[in-house]
């Protein structure tokens, strides 16, 4: 169930990130969504990846859909997690961002902030 709201901040932040990585290099994303508007967005960069968005099925909560997210970040009892804003966790080759259903995180200016601190870490990982 492809969601247009989803698929303009992937197809922005995808834009955005692609300028900064090397040639041939794709980024995929799983979107998992929740009922309440917002999501999981995960996304995986690698050489020769295809540009391809998989739609996952719908969870009653942001919490629900972690648990269908192979992540190391968060445990116990994710049904009852809440969050606010974006949490952004990196992993090698990965990209998962946790968004709300706030119209204010998945606008072009969302993916541009998002960009700009995904880029800020990276610079402060290499010193």
């Amino acid at each position: 169930m492809k969601n247009e709201k989803y698929q303009k901040y992937i197809n922005n932040f995808r834009r955005r990130l692609a300028r900064h990585l090397r040639p041939g290099i794709g980024i995929s994303c799983d979107i998992f969504p929740s009922e309440d508007g917002g999501a999981i967005l995960e996304f995986k960069l690698g050489d020769g990846l295809e540009n391809d968005d998989r739609y996952q099925a719908l969870s009653p909560s942001i919490g629900t859909a972690l648990t269908k997210v192979n992540q190391r970040a968060f445990s116990g009892n994710f049904g009852s997690m809440r969050f606010g804003g974006t949490s952004t966790l990196l992993e090698p080759n990965r990209i998962i961002y946790i968004k709300e259903s706030n119209p204010n995180e998945w606008n072009d200016d969302a993916a541009q902030r998002d960009i700009e601190k995904l880029l800020s870490n990276s610079k402060r990982a290499e010193k």
